[in-house]
């Protein structure tokens, strides 16, 4: 049997910073003094956007270091958004994309498919946005739950991974009730887990951390 040693993840700093962001924005929202009264409303995203990055790596004994990639996808989602406070929003983050991973061969031989893969994020968070208008700048911070769910010989069975989301963007509000939603977000998910066997070959339980980046578009519904 092949056997995978532990890895010491690149990328973990990131889990960390982002981890220390969200709770700083947390603490500044509850110690902070109530705002003016303003209407705030409830507010419901559906969007559309586009996955990349998406690789992280395991450690192999015999073959060395293996890079896997996650392919560019297509991604479909919401943003639920409920009214705290003057500017300030919990929002419920949730998408979908059905995917694919290889493993990285190099630039001269590209990527060897090993698979579907479908990566779903279901997170929640405090989103900030600034009183401008029609046109509005927002700032999100989120935490939640990964799901990595591929259809492959090659990696275990479906898993399900803590993750952080910080990102950021505008709304440009055309009616009362009615905008668009423009965001691009960076998505860090701890794929460290318990040693997994599978057709001979064990992955160790410091993986690096999977980074996605997402753009996406999509009209704002306000109540």
């Amino acid at each position: 049997m092949t056997r995978v040693r532990r890895l010491e993840p690149r990328s973990r700093h990131l889990i960390r910073t982002l981890g220390l962001a969200a709770l700083l924005t947390v603490i500044a929202v509850a110690t902070s003094s109530p705002a003016v009264a303003q209407k705030e409303r409830f507010e419901i995203t559906p969007y559309y956007g586009h996955s990349f990055l998406g690789s992280f790596e395991i450690d192999d004994y015999e073959f060395g270091r293996l890079d896997l990639e996650i392919d560019d996808a297509t991604v479909d989602g919401v943003v639920i958004g409920f009214p705290i406070r003057r500017n300030l929003h919990i929002e419920l983050f949730l998408n979908e994309q059905e995917t694919g991973f290889g493993l990285d061969e190099g630039p001269f031989l590209g990527a060897t498919d090993l698979g579907g893969m479908d990566v779903s994020y279901y997170q929640a968070g405090v989103s900030w946005t600034a009183s401008m208008g029609q046109v509005r700048p927002f700032a999100s911070l989120s935490a939640g739950v990964t799901r990595l769910a591929p259809n492959s010989d090659f990696l275990p069975e479906s898993e399900s991974h803590f993750s952080l989301g910080l990102g950021g963007g505008v709304k440009i509000f055309f009616a009362d009730h009615v905008g668009f939603r423009l965001d691009a977000r960076l998505l860090v998910t701890d794929t460290s887990d318990e040693d997994a066997c599978c057709h001979g070959c064990c992955y160790g339980a410091e993986r690096d951390d999977l980074v996605q980046g997402l753009v996406s578009a999509g009209l704002v519904f306000a109540f």
